[in-house]
């Protein structure tokens, strides 16, 4: 490979060409530098450049840095000379899965809901799907495929759930490239905690848990005593109904200088995972925007989908000013712009659309990001439904709460202009205010003048 991020002592951490290194350190690489793979975040040596040696067969090599040889974490990687042994452009998507918390009064269990992938590939999926009758099967029962399509919120709840998932749930084999196809479990399922307390989305083999932040195990009971032996956080939080008895869901958190970070690394690795702690995700800056089911949901009708880098830039040198604007080829009239922030040129960008939505990322070692063409109003933009009561809270145990009585304009306006008045009003015994927005002051006085 040509890059890598380079990590030495007292100084920020740099992405760096290996044609960069040979130049500036001669040959002479200090021992207390390392070098990291900028996809895997695994460690990387670097090579010199070799000359032809004159013998038939042999070739020049020009300076490049390269994986440990046989390394159980960077086979993972894209940029793993060996690969995973399986071309991921031939391999059907995993069918996406969550993690969701049960709404009924006892709060401390689980279920697990599949869904479908929605990849057109320019075809019109949803009609298509329709005229062939296409279903996936669930443990016998059939499901329309063309309505899972068409409404993100539709979703199956999958009863008794196991780790083979294979021989439960069929897939017509000629739409598991749209739709997806059933991937078992390595006796362990791990889901992001993007719906916080309530759960999130699991990952595929060969995803990246990223240290630092907080994950879901779903695993036998007989396993969670090995997660609180390999991760810094490893707390039971709830459970999901099974016939062969429950499964354990567990809170896992792996901290970026963990002295357990090699066991984490290859117990991971053992499971079709890999550690990191990069954050490869393309930053969203622009609109602001909400995020439903991971998809990029703009409130600006008329303003670009604008990503930024999430690399550090070498040697801390300003970001450049400039947006790599891209019209994204599609259908829908005066569809919106993408645009990149900080990146290299983008010159080999990929995208894919799904009805209104596009998937694209600025180059093959990132990944995909997806947001809404269409100005349509965010689908995400509607309420929640109200959290369910803890085991230990009961409807009758519960106070109606008072509002606090609204202050009068004076004390607002004396407030925004005197930052002692709190210490004014602890003298005198009174609840001090400041700090609270003066939208919700003005709220409150309106509400007591109403």
């Amino acid at each position: 490979m040509d890059t890598a991020r380079q990590f030495i002592p007292m100084t920020p951490v740099r992405m760096v060409t290996a044609e960069e290194v040979a130049r500036k350190f001669q040959g002479d690489i200090p021992a207390a530098a390392r070098f990291h793979c900028p996809s895997c975040d695994r460690p990387v040596h670097f090579h010199h450049a070799t000359s032809a040696s004159g013998k038939p067969g042999s070739r020049s090599v020009r300076a490049h840095f390269r994986h440990a040889k046989n390394d159980p974490v960077a086979r993972f990687c894209e940029r793993y000379q060996a690969g995973i042994g399986t071309d991921p452009r031939t391999k059907p998507p995993a069918l996406p899965m969550f993690l969701r918390r049960n709404r009924d009064r006892d709060s401390s269990m689980f279920h697990l809901e599949l869904s479908v992938r929605r990849r057109s590939f320019g075809h019109d999926l949803e009609t298509e799907l329709r005229e062939d009758h296409a279903t996936i099967t669930v443990d016998g029962v059939p499901y329309d495929l063309a309505e899972l399509v068409a409404d993100r919120k539709h979703t199956i709840r999958l009863a008794n759930p196991t780790f083979r998932l294979t021989h439960r749930i069929t897939v017509p084999e000629q739409w598991q490239r749209n739709v997806g196809a059933p991937e078992n479990g390595e006796q362990l399922f791990i889901f992001t905690a993007e719906f916080g307390t309530h759960g999130g989305r699991r990952l595929t083999f060969g995803a990246a848990v990223k240290s630092g932040f907080d994950h879901y195990a779903v695993v036998h009971p007989k396993t969670s005593q090995k997660l609180g032996e390999i991760f810094n956080i490893a707390e039971k939080v709830g459970e999901i109904e099974t016939a062969r008895g429950n499964l354990l869901v567990v809170r896992i958190v792996i901290l970026g200088d963990s002295p357990n970070r090699q066991d984490a690394e290859f117990w991971l690795a053992a499971h079709n995972f890999r550690l990191t702690s990069l954050d490869f995700d393309p930053v969203p800056i622009w609109p602001p925007q909400l995020r439903s089911n991971g998809i990029d949901e703009p409130l600006f009708s008329h303003s670009p989908q604008i990503y930024q880098t999430p690399f550090i830039q070498p040697d801390a040198a300003p970001m450049a000013a400039t947006l790599d604007m891209h019209a994204i080829p599609h259908a829908l009239p005066h569809s919106r712009l993408a645009a990149f922030l900080g990146f290299t040129p983008v010159r080999r960008l990929s995208s894919q659309i799904e009805g209104s939505c596009c998937f694209l990322r600025a180059s093959r070692y990132l990944p995909w990001s997806a947001y809404m063409l269409s100005h349509d109003h965010p689908s995400g933009l509607t309420l929640a439904d109200p959290p369910a009561l803890s085991p230990l809270e009961s409807p009758m145990e519960t106070n109606p709460i008072v509002p606090p009585s609204a202050p009068i304009l004076q004390q607002v306006l004396r407030q925004a202009t005197n930052k002692h008045y709190d210490i004014a009003l602890a003298r005198t015994n009174l609840p001090a205010r400041h700090g609270t927005p003066p939208s919700v002051s003005i709220a409150r006085i309106r509400s007591a003048h109403r």
